[in-house]
C-alpha cells in the first residue's frame, strides 16, 4: 500500500511540473487578459518578461530603500476586464531582478 501511495504522489508531482513547464514555455498571444498577465508575471524574473514580451517601449529608474528601482512600461498588452479594450500601459516594477509590483493604466506613467 505505501508503494502504491508513492507512486501515486510521484505521479501527480510530475504531472503537475510537466503542465507548468509546458505553460511557461507557450508562446505569449497579445493582448492578455487582466487576471491571466497576473497569473503569469507575478514572481518572475527579468529574463522571463523580456522573453515573453520582448523589449519594454521604455524603462524608467528611480532609487528607494531597497536600491535601483526599474520600472518596465508596456504599450496596450493587457486587456481591460472582460472587453476587447486594452490598457494604453503596463508597468511593470523589478527590483533585484524580480517583479515586485505589475499594474495597467490608460494614463501615462510619466
Amino acid at each position: 500500500m505505501k508503494i502504491f501511495l508513492n507512486t501515486v504522489v510521484l505521479s501527480a508531482f510530475i504531472a503537475l511540473f510537466s503542465m507548468n513547464v509546458a505553460y511557461s514555455e507557450e508562446a505569449l498571444a497579445l493582448p492578455v487578459a487582466e487576471f491571466e498577465f497576473v497569473k503569469i508575471f507575478s514572481g518572475k524574473d527579468a529574463d522571463f518578461i523580456r522573453e515573453k514580451l520582448g523589449e519594454p517601449a521604455e524603462i524608467m529608474k528611480r532609487e528607494n530603500e531597497s536600491g535601483t528601482v526599474e520600472f518596465w512600461v508596456y504599450k496596450n498588452i493587457v486587456k481591460v476586464g472582460n472587453t476587447d479594450k486594452t490598457y494604453k500601459y503596463t508597468q511593470i516594477g523589478i527590483i533585484n531582478n524580480y517583479i515586485e509590483t505589475l499594474g495597467n493604466t490608460n494614463r501615462s506613467p510619466k
